[in-house]
């Protein structure tokens, strides 16, 4: 791999690395507030899942629209606080839709809607590492059990440290090692399979005249010799 190459292949996922641990460390400091601490921690949402799908893209050969339904999930999912500014609900805990019952209904959705499931299915996997980053958040964190349970999942910012530096290195190993030689197919449509086409026969020579008989060919044993 030439250096360039390399430079390029490194350079994408050390930024977003850079720019999500950034982003985060100011959330916690900033004091809160929905226009400034919403913008820091949705931009740390949006790279830490953009970093997440590079790492799944060194296992999985899936189209362009599941790793976009992966970044706009990994951000969308938040809207589900609005209605806690808006004074509805427990403002000292999440929504219920940030838990594992929400990706449950999206999981049994792609399931039973093949057209969409590659869309699904990355909305699936961008919630899941929306998730992964609120519980790093602390309190009041993720309730991921519920209604199985109640209790909110909470850790500290080391956890989401490791989580990007887990990612980040994943990344950058295996693509630079160019393993695994072989992805996972998602969501691709089957190859075409190809038509039968009729054998080339060759023509009589023009130094010969063909016969009369053969050179009108029955009607009825024409349609016989067509291709299909």
């Amino acid at each position: 791999m030439r250096g360039r190459d390399l430079i390029r292949l490194w350079a994408v996922p050390i930024l977003l690395a850079g720019i999500a641990l950034a982003f985060d460390a100011a959330d916690r400091r900033v004091p809160f507030s929905v226009l400034a601490s919403g913008a820091l921690d949705e931009v740390a949402h949006l790279v830490t899942g953009a970093l997440g799908m590079l790492a799944l893209a060194c296992f999985i050969d899936a189209p362009r629209r599941y790793y976009v339904a992966g970044l706009i999930a990994s951000v969308a999912i938040d809207l589900d606080h609005i209605p806690l500014y808006l004074g509805l609900g427990n403002p000292d805990q999440r929504p219920v839709t940030h838990s594992l019952t929400t990706v449950l209904v999206i999981v049994v959705a792609a399931a039973l809607s093949p057209r969409h499931r590659a869309v699904l299915a990355g909305a699936a996997t961008g919630l899941l590492i929306h998730f992964a980053r609120d519980i790093a958040e602390g309190s009041p964190g993720v309730r991921m059990l519920w209604p199985l349970q109640n209790t909110a999942w909470t850790a500290t910012s080391r956890w989401f440290l490791g989580m990007i530096i887990a990612l980040t290195v994943v990344r950058l190993i295996l693509a630079t090692a160019g393993i695994p030689r072989t992805r996972i197919r998602l969501f691709q449509p089957p190859a075409p399979a190809r038509s039968s086409s009729c054998p080339i026969v060759p023509a009589a020579p023009a130094d010969r005249d063909p016969d009369p008989e053969a050179a009108e060919p029955d009607r009825e044993g024409a349609s016989e010799t067509s291709c299909t």
